[in-house]
């Protein structure tokens, strides 16, 4: 990057502008967009087709079908309006940074205990939700939330985190003071094993908090609040109105066999669970690496 600015000039510019796509093309898409701003050659060859196919990765789901002029705007439009496939049960984007796979599975394509059971979950949409379903939490005492992805269906080479998306309603309870064990790693890999606790729910200080705590304490629940704050395992909010929390990473590599698996658990505590909305599972470069 640095050594293309310094031999931006009379010479460099006069160059073919194929020769400075090819040279564009060898960078980032974050590099190239700074490129453009160099002067109206540059522009012209950073945003051209060779530059942004390079972006792209080689296999797209077929359903990829939008009226863009370029590549480098099916590019954008990738980053910022995922596909959906499998059925609608999964969709596909693309890390605006780094142009990775970014893979969602819909609440549909993971397993959840007592899932179909009307009187623990049900079944709804939402019109901030990509998918034409969602799950809601009714009321359980044993929360248990899986999803597999295999390797080949995101970026070699690359450092990803999965993250659990979703809302707890103003109607919930459970989740104030019981930390749920999450997990991300391959089938299998025992050496990889890093399940940890995290909370789903920041209020723990309302009156609905403490009859929850009451409940939770009654069960012979022991409190565990202490222990995480100021862990940073917390939900975060997202752009599209949802929560996120992380449950963990894992790194991918060319020709990678087995699969990805994820976990939501809380089985432990015996506390009934309630309010929890279940958009999906996504599966992102971490920081956008």
């Amino acid at each position: 990057m640095a050594a293309i600015q310094e031999a931006e000039g009379p010479g460099f510019s006069a160059l073919p502008e194929g020769c400075i796509a090819k040279v564009v093309s060898l960078t980032s898409p974050a590099d190239a967009c700074r490129l453009a701003t160099l002067s109206p050659d540059f522009k012209s060859a950073c945003d051209s087709d060779v530059v942004w196919t390079s972006f792209l990765p080689p296999e797209r789901p077929q359903t990829v079908s939008r009226s863009v002029s370029s590549l480098k705007g099916l590019y954008f439009s990738l980053c910022d309006d995922p596909v959906l496939i499998g059925d609608g049960k999964m969709s596909y984007s693309l890390d605006r940074h780094s142009g990775k796979k970014c893979i969602m599975l819909s609440a549909r394509a993971l397993s959840i205990t007592w899932g179909d059971t009307p009187i623990y979950w049900s079944w709804t949409c939402l019109p901030n939700s990509r998918f034409a379903e969602v799950a809601k939490l009714i009321d359980v005492c044993w929360l248990e939330i899986r999803g597999m992805i295999s390797p080949g269906m995101l970026s070699p080479e690359t450092h990803y985190a999965a993250y659990l998306v979703f809302k707890i309603t103003p109607a919930s309870h459970g989740f104030e003071f019981q930390p749920v064990e999450v997990e991300a790693r391959f089938a299998g890999d025992e050496a990889g094993k890093r399940e940890h606790s995290v909370y789903l729910s920041r209020e723990n200080n309302n009156t609905h908090g403490w009859q929850s705590w009451q409940r939770f304490r009654h069960a012979g629940g022991s409190l565990m609040l202490a222990s995480a704050e100021g862990s940073g395992n917390y939900p975060k909010e997202r752009r599209d109105g949802w929560s996120e929390i992380e449950l963990g990473e894992f790194l991918t590599k060319e020709g990678q066999d087995g699969e990805v698996e994820m976990s939501v658990m809380e089985t432990k505590g015996g506390n009934w669970k309630a309010g929890l909305v279940v958009e999906g599972i996504e599966i992102r470069p971490k920081d956008g690496k």
